[in-house]
Order: structure tokens, then C-alpha cells, then sequence
């Protein structure tokens, strides 16, 4: 998750039920080697007490059940035919997340992820 979405999540976890990681920590990788550093990239991964890993819609899922007031929100996502769409609007939306949420990165790494429009003249210059 970029920072602002971390934020988000610690907005609606006073509690700190859940423990957010960061994924470059190399103490991360040695406590969670079942986690696939590309596919963390590509999408939010969550890891149950259990050691089990789920991956975009689903992680979402299971953090909501362990928050008050999502439970609801949480089964919703894991309903056949809703879970099919949260599934396809989670990568949609992964895919997208540095560009909408650069306004809210105060250390410009998220404008680093988003590729310039294929006309600008920086992207003639990130093609060589």
C-alpha cells in the first residue's frame, strides 16, 4: 500500500489490530517468506495468523473483518459475483494508485511509478 492508503487504514484502526509492514524492510522478508515481493507490488497482500497470504480484494477482506464496522463490508467482498468485481476493480484500482495518490506522497515517490503520457517529451527519454 502507498503511504496515503496506510494512513487511511490507521485512521480506521485505533486499535492497531492490524500491524502494517513495509514491504522494502528486509526484517519482512525473513518474518514473511511466504510473501511474493513482485506480486506485493502489484497488489496488497495480507497475512493471517496462520502464515496464509491473501493477495488484493481478499486482503482487504480479511483486514476488514479484523476491524469494527467493516465486518459487514468485509463478507460482502468475499460473495460470489461481488468478490469476482472487487477482485477486477482491485487490480484496476492498483494499477492506478501512484497516479491518484501523488498529491498526498510529500516525498515524490509516487510520482516516480507513473509513466509520462506516450507525447510528452520526458517519455522519449524514459524509452532509450
Amino acid at each position: 500500500m502507498c503511504r496515503a492508503s496506510v494512513a487511511r487504514v490507521r485512521r480506521m484502526d485505533p486499535r492497531a489490530r492490524i500491524d502494517l509492514l513495509d514491504l522494502h524492510d528486509a526484517n519482512v522478508a525473513a518474518r514473511f517468506p511466504q510473501v511474493n515481493f513482485d506480486e506485493a507490488t502489484r497488489l496488497m497482500q495480507a497475512v493471517d495468523l496462520r502464515g496464509r497470504v491473501y493477495s488484493g480484494a481478499d486482503a482487504w477482506a480479511r483486514m476488514g473483518l479484523a476491524l469494527p464496522g467493516w465486518k459487514l463490508v468485509a463478507w460482502l467482498l468475499l460473495v460470489p459475483g461481488i468478490h469476482f468485481v472487487a477482485q477486477h476493480l482491485y487490480a484496476w484500482v492498483a494499477r492506478n494508485r501512484y497516479r491518484w495518490n501523488r498529491q498526498f506522497c510529500d516525498t515524490g515517490t509516487c510520482a516516480l511509478h507513473v509513466k509520462p503520457p506516450a507525447d510528452s517529451p520526458d517519455s522519449a527519454r524514459t524509452e532509450h
